[in-house]
């Protein structure tokens, strides 16, 4: 039996809805299973608990920086940057847009070492791209006493001139300052500089969008449902509006209810391999996807097909949270997606809802919906791509 690598339990807790009935149970049941094999890890004595709740030490930050792309931009810009979106393209892959930092305020990557490493750094497994491969290895990764230490010791190093090293800021074009830090040695990752590339591109919105697309698909409310499932059947609601669309005439009455039933015929509303069986079911085949970005989307809009995708609609737009949502997108244009949100109108920038209607054809912006949606990172986005 193979075990999780370390740290995979902290997904679990990070997508953990209170409002999820299985979410709960399977927490009830893990308590349980832990006290069977060893009571004393379920007690107030246990070290893990004496851990998570004791206070971090606060350090008096030497510079204020929010934790978001803006933020690493502006800090960037100060520490001296030629390219300070660069920067923030580094914060957004290595840490996730800033949700899980390698050490204390190392948002960067960023290794340590020394006699006693133990001292400034946190120790950590990564991986490495090596000999034409990925391994999985133990690493010493630097402790940073706030944000702007770690920005300004990466700017400081690698893009200005550094005890012999050129930096990066002797490059044209941040594409070509991208490059030069794999050359450089910064990543191992071969396309690290590809992925730094189109995070720029789809954060800074520098060229628009190809064209305008804008599809006639009806819009379903989920809270309007007939059953006793409508707080929970966003999924089936977003998949209903696409099918609807691609093949009009095939759902009668309340039609993501009628969907719903067939959804529920392969399992819960909330698993997306019900929602491709029911899609499939009625003639239409489509694949869930973890690994979108928004040329896959372009790309479906500009072929006439919506996409359901699945954001976290919880929390402000540079730290997202929540068991997760789903709306589909129905159209583009420079800088948005225009989507059908069946639980109403987003607050992107804050988290949870402005109102509960008036969800259709939404023009919800890249800036905002990304970390929502890209939580991972760059080609990250869950979605519904239909043949």
């Amino acid at each position: 039996m193979t075990t999780f690598e370390q740290g995979k339990l902290i997904d679990f807790f990070r997508y953990f809805d209170p409002n999820n009935e299985n979410h709960l149970e399977a927490i009830i049941r893990f308590q349980k299973d832990v006290e069977e094999a060893d009571p004393g890890l379920v007690t107030d004595f246990a070290d893990w608990v004496k851990l998570f709740r004791a206070p971090l030490e606060y350090v008096q930050p030497a510079e204020k920086i929010d934790n978001s792309w803006e933020g690493i931009t502006s800090a960037a810009r100060q520490a001296g940057a030629k390219f300070p979106e660069l920067v923030a393209a580094q914060w957004a892959l290595e840490s996730g847009f800033g949700k899980f930092p390698c050490a204390p305020n190392n948002f960067f990557g960023i290794k340590g070492g020394g006699r006693k490493p133990e001292v400034y750094c946190t120790q950590k497994e990564t991986k490495e791209f090596i000999d034409g491969q990925w391994i999985t290895t133990c690493s010493w990764f630097r402790n940073f006493p706030n944000i702007y230490a770690s920005v300004e010791y990466v700017v400081n190093r690698w893009y200005k001139d550094f005890e012999g090293y050129k930096g990066v800021n002797r490059a044209e074009s941040r594409e070509e300052a991208a490059r030069l830090l794999v050359v450089e040695g910064y990543a191992t990752d071969p396309l690290y500089a590809d992925k730094l590339i189109k995070l720029m591109e789809q954060r800074v919105v520098i060229q628009p969008i190809s064209k305008v697309v804008d599809l006639e698909v009806q819009f379903f409310s989920q809270l309007d449902s007939e059953t006793d499932q409508g707080h929970r059947m966003c999924f089936s609601s977003a998949c209903a509006m696409a099918l609807d669309y691609i093949s009009p005439g095939i759902l009668h009455g309340h039609k993501d209810d009628i969907y719903l039933r067939r959804v529920n015929t392969f399992g819960d509303t909330t698993d997306p391999y019900a929602q491709i069986q029911a899609l499939d079911s009625f003639g239409v085949p489509a694949v869930f996807r973890q690994d979108l970005d928004i040329a896959d989307v372009e790309a479906q809009l500009d072929a006439g097909i919506p996409v359901p995708i699945g954001v976290l609609h919880k929390g402000p737009s540079n730290a997202p949270a929540g068991g997760g949502h789903w709306i589909v997108v129905v159209g583009k244009g420079p800088g948005y997606f225009l989507v059908n949100d069946p639980f109403g109108k987003m607050s992107l920038s804050s988290g949870g809802y402005i109102q509960n209607s008036d969800g259709d054809h939404l023009k919800y912006s890249y800036q905002n919906l990304l970390p929502r949606w890209t939580v991972e990172g760059i080609s990250s986005g869950w979605g519904i791509i239909i043949s």
